[in-house]
């Protein structure tokens, strides 16, 4: 079988995922993907296993990272493909962020408790034990694992989601930085499903990461499961004044989230285009 396809988004247990690097290769491998990257959210901690796993050698990995960014107050996910592990500008980012994430955990619990629910923040700790990079979906599990909700997305609609009764905002880097951040270390910037940015002019946004140095745009992405309906066609017109590279992939998180690893793929293609642009 040729390996035609590859996942270019996904996560491990480094953030908010549930598998090691390690079996996420070798799931990848176990279904003949070409090529995969893992985009741990603000943490590179997860790489040097995943690139270490001993794998066919058909199997392409590429080191990324997913960054927390905002734009005019808005979230916003900056994807780092070919990203060195040994950046300091990057990893001394990447830490800040971190620690915004952990920040943030004992008043999202204060405000769970306020609401009458009965979660304790040493719950939350014992479940994110080695988690380099928490974050929301670690709530979430904790609410479905004490039988408050049944799916972590209910736990997002009843509670943690933007302007839920739980939500509590962290600090992100701002967007613009993020992209001319990662082409100064010699990274490729791709701007993470779009749609999902709440600009009121996403073709003006785009066109402001264009110019600091975005370089692509995760173009194949399935929204399905956050009850939002887009397809793959609206974002190519949007970006075909920039000839962006077009990306994707499944978003896969293991059993936190409900996308299945190879579930939204490109062509193999595209990863020697992104090295081809990063190493000229």
């Amino acid at each position: 079988m040729v390996r035609a396809r590859a996942d270019l988004h996904t996560h491990s247990f480094a953030s908010d995922g549930s598998d090691s690097p390690t079996e996420l290769v070798r799931k990848a491998n176990k279904m003949n993907l070409g090529g995969i990257a893992l985009t741990d959210h603000d943490t590179l901690s997860g790489i040097k296993e995943f690139m270490d796993v001993e794998v066919s050698d058909e199997m392409i990995r590429i080191p990324g990272v997913e960054i927390s960014c905002e734009y005019e107050n808005r979230e916003v996910h900056i994807l780092g493909y070919f990203v060195p592990l040994d950046s300091r500008p990057l990893n001394d980012k990447l830490e800040f962020l971190r620690k915004a994430r952990y920040d943030r955990l004992p008043q999202m619990v204060q405000k769970l408790v306020d609401l009458g629910l009965e979660v304790t923040i040493d719950e939350l700790y014992e479940d994110i034990k080695g988690v380099a990079s928490p974050g929301r979906p670690h709530v979430a599990q904790l609410l479905m694992k004490k039988g408050i909700v049944t799916t972590t997305l209910e736990a997002f609609e009843k509670y943690l989601a933007f302007d839920r009764p739980a939500y509590v905002k962290k600090e992100r880097m701002k967007a613009l930085d993020a992209v001319r951040l990662l082409r100064s270390i010699g990274a490729f910037p791709v701007l993470a499903h779009p749609f999902t940015v709440k600009a009121p002019d996403l073709y003006s946004f785009i066109q402001a990461l264009v110019k600091e140095g975005l370089l692509g745009v995760e173009v194949e992405y399935d929204y399905s499961f956050m009850g939002m309906n887009y397809s793959s066609n609206e974002v190519k017109e949007m970006s075909l004044d920039w000839h962006l590279l077009h990306t994707g992939g499944s978003d896969y998180h293991g059993t936190i989230h409900v996308t299945e690893l190879g579930s939204t793929t490109v062509p193999i293609e595209v990863i020697e285009e992104m090295r081809m642009k990063v190493t000229t």
